[in-house]
């Protein structure tokens, strides 16, 4: 289908499907990158495997993964054949993927040197401490005036990212192991605003001329004061193209529940099946006991952040929340389901996700 879908072929595609819920993968032992490279992945594959028969075990029967660009920049049919192989692996588990293509949630400030690094052998640096492994991410206070950079600002690697997600569609746009495309993550975000409207419109353009079987969708996830209270705020313009371009609504959301509940009910109004593909912040107030629920009796697709806690820290708070809210609980953990030996960090979390799954 080679434009947007209309509500009902929307709706129609959805309701021949169960509830999609199930979370944002990371490995808990290594960085994501490792999972797509030839050095590492075997060493890693029996806790990925192990990671996988976990969250088969609660009844997740989704995840959402940001593919490797670097990689297949640097070994393009070899990274095809990778992704392939790992989608199968997940397929085992009955567990379906939601690959993230684009990006707006990056570091500050364009680089002196302009290159695509090849990714080093090995698991690669973490730091100790951080949220996400790295000090130098987006969740810092960023410099004054500084804006995220992202490649698609470099009119001559432009071609590069279109034939990226050319390479994607032309291999995977048919392939019912892809349950829908997340073609923009947090478009504007990194205090980009509208810098990449005209990246996001040509990433929809070239998904589409590639006909997907799958919905594409990319989500909003930044709200004005009022949003869901006032019919006449709406999100910022490049959000608002979000939403106009996407077959199903995705969003994020990490606030208290009585704003979620807000959010749901104005994007209810887009008339389209949704799907919420980054949640869970309990230092915030953003509680899996109460929004998995609703997700269920609305039949919102569900991707909270995060399953078994380790190597990327996903459990630690952003870095500069520490500075910013003194007032908030940083004893509980931001994201994430598991300890790293499995065992739950809330078991009644685990408890309610079965009950909503059928998994008791």
């Amino acid at each position: 289908m080679k434009q947007r879908w209309t509500k009902e072929q929307a709706w129609e595609w959805w309701n021949t499907r169960p509830w999609l819920v199930g979370c944002n993968y990371v490995p808990s032992q290594t960085p994501v990158l490792s999972l797509w490279k030839e050095d590492t992945l075997e060493e890693i594959l029996p806790s990925v495997r192990a990671e996988l028969a976990l969250a088969q075990s609660i009844g997740f029967n989704t995840v959402r993964m940001w593919f490797p660009f670097n990689n297949w920049y640097h070994e393009r049919e070899i990274c095809l054949d990778r992704i392939d192989r790992v989608l199968g692996i997940i397929a085992e588990y009955g567990i379906s993927v939601m690959p993230v293509v684009g990006n707006d949630c990056v570091s500050f400030g364009r680089p002196e040197k302009i290159e695509i690094a090849k990714p080093a052998p090995g698991h690669g640096h973490y730091d100790k401490g951080y949220h996400g492994g790295h000090k130098n991410s987006p969740h810092i206070v960023p410099p004054k005036d500084a804006k995220g950079w992202i490649l698609w600002d470099e009119e001559e690697y432009r071609p590069v990212c279109e034939q990226y997600l050319r390479d994607l569609f032309t291999r995977f746009g048919k392939d019912e192991r892809i349950v829908m495309w997340d073609l923009w993550n947090e478009p504007g975000n990194s205090k980009r605003d509208g810098m990449s409207i005209p990246y996001l419109k040509r990433a929809f353009e070239i998904a589409r001329q590639c006909d997907p079987i799958q919905p594409l969708t990319a989500g909003v996830w930044s709200y004005p004061d009022n949003y869901g209270v006032d019919p006449d705020v709406d999100v910022s313009p490049i959000q608002r193209v979000a939403l106009d371009l996407s077959d199903i609504v995705s969003f994020h959301d990490y606030e208290p529940f009585w704003k979620v509940k807000n959010i749901v009910k104005k994007l209810e109004e887009e008339g389209r099946p949704m799907a919420n593909t980054e949640w869970l912040h309990r230092i915030w107030d953003n509680n899996l006991i109460d929004q998995l629920p609703l997700y269920h009796e609305k039949k919102i697709a569900s991707y909270s952040w995060g399953l078994v806690a380790g190597f990327s820290q996903h459990y630690l708070p952003w870095e500069w929340l520490k500075a910013a809210r003194p007032d908030l609980d940083y004893s509980k953990w931001q994201h994430d389901l598991f300890h790293e030996d499995h065992t739950p960090y809330d078991p009644e979390e685990i408890e309610l996700i079965r009950q909503l799954t059928g998994k008791q």
